[in-house]
């Protein structure tokens, strides 16, 4: 498959590398900085702006299956998206900040004629909705079977077996995130303190099983895109939300435009105004200002000062891990759930990367063509993989030792990404 790939920021370089691996991968980029870190991937690299059409031509979009618009522009990206179908490429995926181009997170068939367009900053609102709703999930995904979510292992099984977990018959632990290591959970594998579960199964048993008290009361900082498009999903449900901006006229507009929740104006890093709005009594906290370092500040403070939990966004993604480390419950970058959607979406045949999670675990689906009336124990699988679910006439199944994978049967097999290349021949 050729693909075309505008912009190698964050986004566009993660999904070149990515891709790299099975495609044939052109990548449009002006920044010297940015074309000399693609030099360590297997693509072609095409020096230029991918709003110029000369410059589309010579990255073969005419040819291509896909062209993937990410650069940090917005008017570019649609300019380049609209050049890029008519000069004839398959599919057309175009990523906007501003959300006056799209009304919801993720809008297939957009009116331009763009198959995919996605709001990083509604994605990002969404994802954060998410959290607050699944109490206790870092993240949640919905496969076409199943659900997967991260959690965090809780002080009552800390010690255990997973075989000693007494999980539903439809719930899986199918990886663990330890330090910096990814465990490929077996069932004798024994959870500890501080890790991070990847979990499969239906959705309502994953919540009675590892969901935590509910939230009630929410206090957000911060009345731009992200954090009114979270007091507008949230006002949908049970929370009490309040909305704190430190501009008198954007509180004005949001007061006008909310309709359940409290807007409020102040400053979230003065400690008597705190106090004054009573954040202690926050079951959680959201930073969503235009500032890394004020996020931080802000989550940090309210937790300190007794609110329970503190989410907060995060620009820089090398920051994630440093604001996580240092007391912030949940950091989210834009860029990464941006990446991860466009990753949904470039389901790819017989073998697709359904989704990546912290882009460290790959969710793969595998189309059996050489298994037939195998049983999964004695598939001999790699130590970096295990099969998280079996999809057979619409029907989904966590697999045991002793499933049987028939022939046409879709796998999704949960891996490292090193771990690829020895599961494609298994299967197919």
């Amino acid at each position: 498959m050729n693909i075309v790939i505008a912009g190698a920021g964050e986004v566009g370089y993660n999904l070149a590398k990515v891709l790299c691996e099975h495609h044939d991968v052109y990548v449009i980029e002006l920044d010297e900085d940015r074309i000399e870190m693609l030099s360590n991937l297997n693509v072609s690299i095409v020096r230029g702006s991918s709003a110029n059409p000369s410059v589309l031509k010579s990255a073969g979009v005419d040819r291509a299956d896909i062209f993937l618009a990410v650069t940090g522009n917005d008017e570019v990206n649609l300019l380049s998206g609209i050049l890029a179908r008519r000069l004839g490429v398959k599919k057309v995926v175009v990523r906007v900040g501003n959300p006056e181009y799209v009304d919801k997170p993720v809008m297939r068939d957009h009116p331009l004629g763009f198959d995919l367009v996605v709001c990083p900053q509604l994605v990002l609102a969404n994802e954060i909705a998410n959290i607050l709703m699944i109490p206790g999930f870092v993240e949640f995904i919905t496969l076409s079977g199943g659900n997967v979510v991260e959690v965090r292992a809780c002080e009552g099984i800390f010690g255990k077996k997973i075989s000693d977990l007494n999980l539903p018959k439809d719930v899986l632990v199918v990886a663990i995130f330890r330090d910096e290591e990814i465990v490929i959970p077996r069932g004798e594998t024994v959870i500890e303190d501080g890790d991070v579960l990847v979990v499969l199964g239906d959705a309502e048993n994953l919540v009675n099983v590892f969901g935590r008290p509910l939230v009630k009361k929410v206090t957000i900082f911060g009345g731009g895109t992200v954090g009114s498009y979270i007091a507008k999903i949230l006002e949908m449900g049970r929370f009490k939300v309040t909305l704190v901006d430190s501009r008198l006229e954007r509180c004005e507009v949001l007061d006008e435009d909310l309709k359940r929740t409290k807007v409020v104006c102040g400053d979230g890093t003065d400690v008597e105004f705190l106090e004054e709005i009573e954040v202690k009594k926050s079951d959680a906290v959201i930073a969503t200002t235009e500032s890394d370092e004020k996020n931080l500040m802000i989550s940090l403070l309210c937790k300190s000062m007794g609110a329970k939990k503190a989410i907060a966004k995060v620009e820089k993604g090398e920051y994630v891990k440093i604001f996580e480390r240092v007391g912030v419950d949940y950091a989210l970058s834009p860029r990464k759930v941006t990446f991860l959607e466009l990753m949904k979406y470039l389901k790819l045949v017989d073998m697709r990367e359904v989704v990546d999670v912290k882009q460290k675990i790959a969710i793969l689906e595998f189309i059996a063509k050489k298994v037939d009336g195998v049983k999964i124990a004695d598939l001999k699988l790699p130590n970096c993989a295990i099969v998280g679910g079996v999809i057979r006439d619409g029907e989904f199944k966590i697999p045991r030792g002793d499933t049987v994978i028939m022939r046409g049967d879709r796998v999704l097999i949960f891996s490292t990404w090193d771990c690829i290349e020895e599961l494609e021949g298994l299967f197919e």
